[in-house]
């Protein structure tokens, strides 16, 4: 037997021995009574205790030393007690359609959650491990995308996890400006997952300052510097929010700040940026003007390119200047139609096949974690105490099918059968157990002991499961209604209850660069639940116009870009996808709906807003070499061509957004074929680079607060 398996069955029968008696025990009762400690030596013995005691207390189980006062009665040995409530999970109660809504977080988190394990641990023991009947994937009326980040990330993620909580400090190899990895050593202050990415922030000891690393682009394993139980206490100066998501013209110093004026179209969502962004008023043509501080001014030029029609730079000049330098090169880049493809000859079939391949990863999405290997696995201890509660509870047959243990635990066959050959052993002195349990071809068949009781209530939270908890709260936010349960907030308020007001602050945050609406999410909720037709206000960015839509909404998804509504609308009478971001405002109506049948949510649910499976056209890219780590950061594969650009195809369902699309790279993308797109990409890097011509100045002329049409 290993030495984790053995302190994992003194851990566990330490606990049974303490809960066994309502009464502090001394050091030397402990020692004699329970399993792994009496054939140690004082010196061994003591450090051992410490070190269990240590462990239990990272899982939230704290063996309490009494006071003078409390131990009025005791021997001059220093004496160790664990009060029920102190192991036990606080009683709070939750009404069935609360469990319900916990139980549609698991199924819509599962396999797509890099914290899906312990979240269904944490889900468990809430409802004492009788959940209701598992949610149907197809019936939910929420998705999301996997966490593809976690999926690269894999270890990484877990490892950085462990040193956030534990304050260790790691080192790992990381992309440097000059196209090669440098060796970096982080002590981590939090996590972030923001707009599907996660990121670490935290001291940079070769920076000597503060910096914000993406798991995704760390490369190799990340290690522990030291053997440490902890490196580092993070800074009482430090704030997490000032590293909440934030528009990526914002990401590092600030370098100055530009003006820009906005249509009466998009002004209502650039003001959703705030406190990011700053309204400055109107003109006198109705059009809201705003100052953006910029630490990346390509990254905002991009940007306000992508307003199209609908904004315009007014300064700085030189910012006008080199946006309108950008904008003349596309012209002059697309100026000529492409030329007719033809088959390629024998020398560029290895290029037409890696493009082909790069389509066909495009077209597929991240697949779910498989079972049991989620990034984020709970920790041993506090899984094998879950399992111990579910497997002694008097009111679950003696014998578990495999199948049951998968759905309610989360646990593999290989893990239960590893975790069952210890607890089998765990044992509270003089020869008293808890269960004992053999496992067969179909399940696991349980004969439950004398002293089963003292595991029949769950445990509380360990800090893993109750940060997995929270933060799938979190991810969904108020994403859906169901009968008798109109938010998730009191489910929130009743969690937050639960895993106690004496845990350490989040170092865990979920964000958007832009939350959807409160007030919209529950307009579209109510209408999912209750098949009823809504009224929105969309801003359709390829034709830059806000327009009324009737559509009768079906879900509500996330894909790694935010969250969208997915309907059936009436005006064009076809199945849409809008982004909650876009929609201005959104009303009930009194007219209800059947629901289509020809309406199909299957590539939706996968969380995904676009797919060429659509009805896409394929769009031949050429791109500059800085780009190759963002287009294989998207799943776009390339093919160098001899000049040292990249060449890619990339998929599209509008012309027109698919020409501002390549404008937004400022010049560092060319369209090549199909050539109508290449004219599109033309006629509109024209009109915008008139509004900045040589010698013009910001002029109330060059837009309308309806936008160019």
């Amino acid at each position: 037997m290993s030495r984790d398996e053995d302190k994992l069955i003194r851990q566990l029968s330490l606990l049974s021995f303490l809960l066994s008696r309502p009464r502090p025990f001394t050091a030397r009762e402990v020692q004699e009574s329970v399993e792994g400690y009496a054939e140690m030596n004082d010196d061994t013995f003591a450090r051992r205790f410490y070190g269990d005691r240590a462990d239990l207390a990272k899982i939230g189980i704290e063996i309490r030393v009494p006071s003078s006062s409390e131990a009025s009665e005791a021997t001059e040995s220093q004496l160790y007690y664990l009060p029920e409530e102190d192991f036990r999970l606080p009683g709070v109660e939750f009404t069935a359609a609360e469990t319900r809504a916990l139980a549609l977080a698991l199924a819509a988190l599962d396999g797509r959650f890099a914290y899906a394990r312990p979240l269904r641990l944490a889900l468990t023991a809430i409802v004492r491990g009788r959940q209701d009947e598992h949610a149907e994937f197809e019936l939910l009326p929420v998705a999301l995308a996997a966490d593809e980040d976690a999926q690269r990330a894999g270890r990484q993620l877990s490892r950085l996890e462990e040193a956030v909580t534990r304050g260790r400090t790691v080192c790992f190899a990381y992309p440097s400006g000059g196209g090669g990895s440098q060796q970096r050593t982080l002590d981590p202050y939090s996590l972030f997952l923001i707009q599907g990415h996660w990121y670490a922030v935290g001291y940079d000891h070769y920076r000597a300052a503060v910096r914000t690393f993406r798991l995704g682009r760390i490369q190799g394993p990340v290690r522990f510097l030291t053997e440490k139980a902890r490196d580092f206490s993070v800074p009482s100066d430090y704030d997490p929010d000032k590293y909440r998501a934030r528009p990526p013209w914002l990401i590092g110093a600030i370098q100055g700040t530009a003006t820009i004026r906005v249509g009466d179209d998009l002004a209502w969502w650039v003001r959703r940026l705030e406190p990011h962004v700053s309204w400055l008023g109107d003109d006198d043509d109705g059009c809201s003007l705003f100052a953006l501080p910029f630490a990346d001014e390509s990254v905002l030029l991009s940007w306000v390119v992508g307003l199209g029609g609908c904004g315009e730079l007014l300064g700085p000049e030189e910012s006008r200047q080199r946006l309108r330098a950008a904008l003349e090169e596309i012209c002059r880049a697309h100026s000529e139609l492409a030329a007719p493809s033809a088959a390629p000859p024998e020398g560029e079939r290895t290029r037409k096949e890696a493009l082909a391949r790069g389509r066909a990863a495009q077209t597929s999405p991240a697949e779910p974690f498989e079972a049991g290997v989620a990034p984020v696995a709970p920790e041993h201890l506090a899984r094998a105490i879950a399992l111990l509660q579910y497997l002694v509870d008097d009111s679950r047959a003696d014998f578990v099918t495999w199948q049951a243990l998968g759905q309610d635990l989360g646990l593999s066959r290989a893990e239960v059968e590893a975790d069952l050959s210890l607890i089998n052993l765990v044992n509270f002195g003089g020869g008293t157990y808890a269960l004992t349990a053999e496992s067969g071809p179909d399940g696991v068949h349980v004969v439950r002991d004398v002293m089963a009781d003292t595991f029949s209530q769950p445990a509380r939270l360990s800090p893993l499961m109750a940060r997995a908890l929270l933060l799938a709260l979190d991810l969904l936010g108020d994403t859906f209604a169901l009968e008798g349960l109109e938010s998730l907030a009191l489910v929130r308020e009743k969690v937050r209850a639960l895993v106690g007001t004496d845990r350490p602050g989040s170092t865990i945050i979920v964000d958007e660069m832009v939350p959807p609406a409160p007030e919209i999410v529950d307009v579209l909720n109510r209408a999912i639940r209750d098949h009823s037709v809504v009224a929105i206000d969309y801003f359709t960015t390829s034709r830059a116009e806000l327009g009324q839509r009737l559509v009768e909404p079906y879900l509500l998804f996330h894909s790694p870009d935010g969250w969208y509504l997915e309907a059936f609308c009436l005006k064009a009478m076809g199945q849409r996808t809008f982004k909650l971001e876009r929609i201005r405002t959104a009303r009930s109506t009194d007219a209800g709906f059947a629901p289509r049948p020809e309406v199909d949510l299957a590539r939706r649910r996968t969380g995904r807003a676009f797919s060429p499976e659509d009805g896409a056209t394929w769009a031949t890219v050429n791109f500059a070499p800085r780009w190759r780590t963002y287009l294989a950061e998207h799943g776009t594969e390339v093919v160098p061509l001899p000049d040292g650009w990249l060449q890619a195809r990339m998929p599209y369902l509008d012309e027109r957004w698919m020409a501002q699309e390549t404008i937004r790279y400022l010049g560092e993308a060319a369209l090549v074929n199909p050539g109508s797109a290449r004219q599109t990409v033309f006629a509109l890097a024209q009109v915008l680079a008139a509004r900045y011509g040589e010698g013009s100045s910001p002029s109330p002329t060059t837009m309308s607060s309806r936008g160019d049409r």
